[in-house]
């Protein structure tokens, strides 16, 4: 698939775990707009990091971010209600090599999905906290998503335990919520 084929459809791809909860397609956050605050969380979660002494590369977590989600404009935005995750990540990393994109970015994608260095937990972690932004705008609309923001901080904050990045994460979530 090329680039820009990718791009039209995560721009019109809504995340499913929203609509499964109610959220009507027209409002419902696509999976293009989901890189965008995972990308912009993980590049200022990454310079709190830094200063906070944490040797970490802030544009190497943003663009891990900003690909991790690509391979959905192939396979759509599988629920994790679904009950299908590795066959959902296998698909997801067979789609992703065939994507149009420069080896270096699948290099990137696969260190995302391998965990295998800080910048792919910070990258992980900017993952949860957007959708968590998110889960915190839309019950504030009356939708029952609660469930979602609670698995996402609960997953954003066991990975920042893992590398001790927990008081930056805190730190980081106190100033996002006021």
């Amino acid at each position: 698939m090329r680039l820009g084929e990718v791009l039209v459809a995560l721009s019109g791809l809504a995340r499913t775990g929203w609509m499964l909860r109610g959220v009507p397609s027209a409002i419902a956050e696509s999976v293009a707009e989901h890189l965008f605050a995972s990308t912009l969380i993980a590049y200022e979660l990454s310079v709190e990091a830094r200063r906070s002494g944490f040797n970490v590369d802030p544009e190497r977590v943003a663009v891990i971010a900003l690909s991790h989600d690509l391979a959905e404009a192939v396979v759509g935005d599988i629920s994790r209600r679904a009950g299908i995750v590795e066959a959902k990540e296998v698909a997801e990393a067979r789609a992703f090599e065939d994507l149009e994109v420069s080896e270096d970015l699948k290099e990137l994608y696969k260190e995302y999905r391998d965990g295998s260095t800080l910048e792919a937990i910070v990258a992980r972690i900017s993952d949860n906290l957007a959708t968590y932004v998110k889960a915190r705008f839309y019950a504030r609309l009356g939708f029952k998503v609660e469930g979602i923001a609670e698995d996402s901080l609960g997953k954003a904050l066991a990975l920042a335990s893992l590398k001790g990045l927990d008081g930056v994460v805190k730190s980081f979530l106190e100033r996002l919520e006021h």
